[in-house]
């Protein structure tokens, strides 16, 4: 029971999350605009696919990341900054704590698109400015494993925080959120210069809260495919989720990360680009390292 108790915690947190806003009466045929196409890029963004394992050590990156409005100059539309992941197993190889983070991000926007995201005053001639983002946690639990053509099962729950500022000028929304979903992958393993081909898909249920105590929830889904060689590996994945407002709240992305292996450092880049209601692409570079607990402890005792 005490290995699961942060499991169970994380759970009740997750479902007894509530946003920041006055509880009104609230009229469900109007579309409340809190939603991905209406917002900055690390507002609402589409949950990475898990490739429907644990991590079997600690691993921590960094990486710098652009995004930039589809279709619109760079004064129009940017976005930068610093982000952050964690991964940390929980007292067995079953189960692993993620945390993650736009650190701070530096942003600027233009007339157009402060018109299109409905910003009002002063706001609807353009800003720039910069904040803190979102934290998000989430328990990873490898529920079972692959064997011959059986595969790997994942759940996640994870659970987003109120942190991010500047509402007033749609770049994040102060309400909590949360989703839940589950993996299901699985490999085909090489001897020669590729090591592993694998599959992922996954399936879920992501909610936030909009506006006068609205809730607004939505079937999330993905694909992904990955290939790991002995010197790189390439991930490619398609993820979503679908809202019942359907006004800027299916938000649809095609991802793509590229690995190098360097002994316990992995230099990256990634790409991804908005193909519905997700209005920007970005580029991200950065560098993940991994950190083996068990062997830290071995040379400990040698």
């Amino acid at each position: 029971m005490r290995r699961l108790f942060p499991v169970v915690l994380l759970l009740v947190v997750a479902l007894t999350a509530r946003a920041q806003t006055p509880i009104e009466k609230s009229d469900l045929g109007v579309p409340s605009k809190v939603a991905p196409a209406y917002f900055g890029p690390n507002a609402f963004p589409v949950p990475l696919i898990p490739d429907g394992r644990t991590a079997l050590a600690v691993s921590a990156e960094l990486s710098a990341d652009l995004y930039a409005g589809l279709g619109k100059s760079w004064g129009e539309d940017l976005t930068v900054g610093p982000s952050f992941r964690l991964s940390l197993p929980l007292f067995t190889d079953r189960v692993t704590l993620n945390v993650w983070m736009p650190i701070v991000e530096w942003w600027q926007y233009g007339p157009e698109t402060a018109a299109y995201r409905r910003l009002q005053g002063n706001f609807l001639q353009g800003g720039k400015g910069h904040d803190s983002g979102d934290v998000y946690i989430s328990t990873d639990i490898h529920v079972l494993r692959a064997k011959g053509w059986r595969p790997d099962i994942l759940i996640r729950a994870c659970l987003k925080t109120a942190s991010g500022n500047s509402f007033n000028e749609a770049r994040y929304y102060d309400a909590a959120g949360y989703f839940f979903d589950a993996t299901i992958a699985n490999s085909l393993r090489f001897n020669g210069f590729a090591r592993e081909l694998r599959g992922a898909v996954s399936c879920g249920f992501l909610c936030w809260q909009t506006d006068n105590g609205r809730q607004n929830d939505a079937v999330q889904a993905g694909v992904s495919g990955m290939l790991d060689t002995r010197v790189f590996r390439f991930e490619a994945q398609c993820a979503g989720y679908f809202g019942w407002e359907k006004d800027g709240d299916m938000p649809v992305t095609v991802r793509a990360r590229l690995d190098f292996h360097a002994r316990d450092f992995s230099p990256f880049v990634s790409a991804v680009y908005g193909i519905h209601d997700y209005p920007f692409w970005g580029i991200s570079a950065g560098l993940k390292y991994r950190f083996d607990i068990a062997a830290f402890k071995n040379r400990k005792k040698n």
